[in-house]
């Protein structure tokens, strides 16, 4: 599946695999696929997974108001399914990965344009949610976006 979504008045471009597609025809609940720009001692491109209830491989928001927050902030791709552009920035300038969501604030860029990345995929493999994504001059095959999951299902 092809889609647009537009964020901070930039086009991205989004794919869905076959097997995400239908994945997401599938999902009881909404799921939150989260764009970050993650900005700590260096910048990072991570992906994270998000439900409000138990998804295999996702991070479940028990705090309702926090998730429909999120949901607020995000765009409705299909389905249940929506993604959220967010830049991040750690509390701490942590050297190592930290198991869980790291202690971050949203870190509010006056012009978030150019961080809007140009092409999003999305995938579902191995019973998992994950992607990648870049910009114009990125290279699609090139497997640099973190994935962010929950405990049962670092990868």
């Amino acid at each position: 599946m092809q889609s647009q979504l537009v964020f901070h008045h930039k086009t991205l471009d989004i794919t869905l695999s076959n097997a995400a597609e239908k994945s997401s025809q599938q999902l009881d609940s909404k799921l939150i696929i989260e764009i970050q720009i993650y900005f700590s001692c260096l910048m990072g491109k991570r992906l994270a997974f998000y439900s409000e209830q138990s998804i295999d491989g996702c991070w479940q928001v028990d705090d309702t108001d926090e998730f429909a927050e999120m949901l607020k902030n995000s765009q409705q791709l299909s389905g249940n399914v929506y993604v959220r552009f967010n830049t991040v920035m750690t509390k701490t300038c942590a050297v190592s990965d930290q198991l869980g969501p790291p202690p971050v604030s949203d870190f509010k860029i006056k012009n978030q344009t150019p961080y809007v990345p140009s092409w999003l995929n999305i995938d579902f493999k191995n019973g998992k949610w994950c992607g990648e994504y870049g910009w114009e001059a990125s290279q699609a095959g090139y497997k640099n976006t973190k994935q962010i999951r929950g405990n049962q299902c670092q990868a």
